[in-house]
């Protein structure tokens, strides 16, 4: 027998009220790790670029069960073009690029294309002066548009709904040795870009630019005059490679450089020849190049530098972008170049939070006009910074910061790291920072009259690792060991997870805490995929949790190339 409803008590009544009440306040006030929908904004998800996402869905108990929900092929094929993007996903619309700066607007949840953009008024990229591939690391996006920093120097504005041009400035000519491969970022109402071709002898230039025009508003040349022989400095480099960060409570741009021009004799080794060479050419410092450099996000004015290689000739290059955090309640800044040496600077005023020392290095011989010292942090280093023993026999290895002989040396790291370009990642739940470091050592030799030798290690193979650093500490938290070829992919931290790939194409997820990897996917068993070589994203549509990463690799350090796209999430039952 059916029993009767209990009579209505108005005890009973005030506590649904205070239910609904609690329900709402939930639905209104939820955390990232339950929201609906959760964008990936920017380059590095934030304008600090952490490239940490606060969402749990996908977690260390469930990441195994992770699967490809959706494949996306851009159809674009050339075999000097690298797939190093990140991309954006912004109100259920996923925006990504290839390395030929073409540019494609996809439904976040399914892949399916919207729109696609091909820069059909751009020189071929072939006839173009680029190094050391075709790359696009992915666009910015605000108020409605897309920001395409270009392979021939010009940045075009696009309309996000459909892809069409809405302005396009000319940042700098090719032929003037420029080109950009630069994610833009966005600064309040401006976007900003860098241009590289230090290796052809241009003049580096960080420019913000009117969102709504492309008009300039202003330019920081990164090549001061003072610091340079001559007027080297017209030519001298200090490209921008990397994404820059950015504080709007301090109104403080934050970006590192890349080397100084000439490298690695003192005249031309890619492309012209400078004023001043042969010879000395360009002494002293050489500032801003391979620096960590602070200015005034609305007029460009210089505020403080860090330079972490003095008279840069070895091309320790910045690539890698700048990430902001808090270090025990201090506003900081981190990078770490191909020196494989990390900073940790107060990023007010540029003043390291770790000692490091300003060490003795070798000056002989003179005619390279080498700085007399360099800075060496106490942060514990990823990176290996001297060739393996046992050396072979008949090879003979430099000591970091030597200059180059007649007769070949080996220096490690060289031009291909320490850290090369792949973005680090923050986590504030851990306070580690995650990256890569490479292994790739260098036999070389170079005489005063220009000549250039290089040399084969018998039996050396590149590797590297992928490792957390703890910035509470300046300790190593963890690293696991890559083999067979150099690390070159991004990093994404989604909750307690650590995504990151190998040129082999394998993409892994790690448990951020202590590195034991938790889940693989092997991108050569899909056709088309080639090796992991970009930077993962992670976001939430719809209340699901996907990871996203191209697997396209990456000319000379990936094992095959390809064009995929591919979005992970848990399957429908998890």
């Amino acid at each position: 027998m059916r029993n009767g409803l209990p009579v209505r008590s108005t005890h009973l009544s005030f506590s649904i009220s205070i239910c609904t009440f609690a329900l709402f306040f939930c639905l209104f006030n939820i955390s990232p790790s339950f929201a609906q929908n959760l964008d990936w904004r920017y380059h590095g998800n934030t304008l600090s670029n952490e490239r940490f996402q606060d969402v749990d869905q996908i977690n260390p108990e469930n990441v195994a069960q992770l699967k490809p929900v959706w494949i996306f092929h851009t159809g674009v094929s050339d075999p000097n073009m690298a797939m190093e993007m990140t991309p954006l996903v912004v109100n259920g619309v996923m925006y990504v690029t290839t390395g030929d700066d073409d540019v494609f607007a996809l439904k976040a949840a399914t892949g399916k294309k919207i729109w696609a953009y091909h820069p059909t008024d751009m020189p071929l990229p072939s006839t173009l002066p680029i190094c050391c591939n075709n790359d696009n690391r992915g666009v910015a996006y605000n108020d409605g548009k897309i920001f395409d920093a270009r392979l021939d120097a010009n940045l075009v504005a696009l309309n996000a709904a459909t892809g069409k041009v809405i302005w396009k400035t000319v940042v700098d000519l090719p032929s003037n040795g420029a080109s950009m491969t630069i994610a833009p970022q966005i600064v309040e109402d401006t976007v900003v870009v860098g241009v590289s071709g230090a290796e052809f002898g241009v003049r580096g230039h960080v420019d913000a630019y009117d969102q709504n025009t492309g008009k300039l508003v202003w330019r920081f040349w990164t090549t001061e005059p003072n610091s340079w022989g001559g007027n080297t400095y017209l030519n001298g480099g200090a490209s921008i490679w990397g994404n820059p960060s950015y504080d709007p409570d301090l109104h403080m741009l934050y970006f590192a450089t890349g080397n100084a021009y000439p490298w690695p004799s003192p005249c031309a080794f890619f492309g012209v020849v400078p004023v001043g060479c042969p010879g000395n050419g360009r002494e002293g410092t050489n500032l801003y190049s391979s620096s960590i450099v602070a200015i005034d996000s609305r007029t460009g004015e210089h505020k403080w530098h860090f330079q972490f290689a003095h008279h840069d000739m070895w091309d320790f290059d910045g690539p890698q972008p700048t990430v902001l955090l808090s270090v025990k309640g201090i506003p900081a800044i981190e990078h770490t170049s191909k020196t494989g040496y990390m900073f940790i600077l107060n990023r007010r005023t540029g003043e390291s939070l770790f000692p490091y020392r300003e060490v003795s290095v070798p000056t002989e011989p003179a005619w390279e006009s080498p700085w007399q010292t360099q800075p060496v942090s106490s942060i514990e280093s990823l990176t290996e910074h001297s060739e393996e023993l046992p050396i072979p026999a008949g090879i003979v290895a430099a000591p970091q910061w030597s200059p180059y002989q007649p007769t070949a040396t080996v220096f490690q790291p060289w031009a291909g790291g320490g850290m090369e370009w792949p973005p680090a990642a923050y986590s504030p739940r851990t306070h580690f920072i995650y990256s890569h470091a490479n292994y790739q050592p260098a036999n070389l030799g170079v005489t005063e009259a220009n000549s250039i030798s290089f040399g084969s290690i018998p039996g050396e193979v590149d590797h590297g690792v992928y490792g957390a650093v703890d910035t509470r500490t300046g300790k190593v938290a963890w690293k696991i060991p890559i083999t067979g070829t150099t690390p070159d992919s991004g990093i994404g931290v989604a909750g307690d997870l650590v995504f990151f790939g190998e040129s082999t194409g394998l993409f892994h997820a790690a448990d951020a805490r202590t590195g034991a990897i938790l889940w693989t996917f092997d991108a050569s068993k899909v056709p088309n995929a080639g090796g992991a070589n970009a930077s993962p994203a992670i976001y939430v549509v719809n209340g699901k949790e996907y990871v996203v990463y191209a697997f396209g690799g990456e000319p000379g350090n990936s094992v095959f190339l390809g064009d995929a796209v591919i979005a992970f999430a848990l399957p429908e039952d998890e």
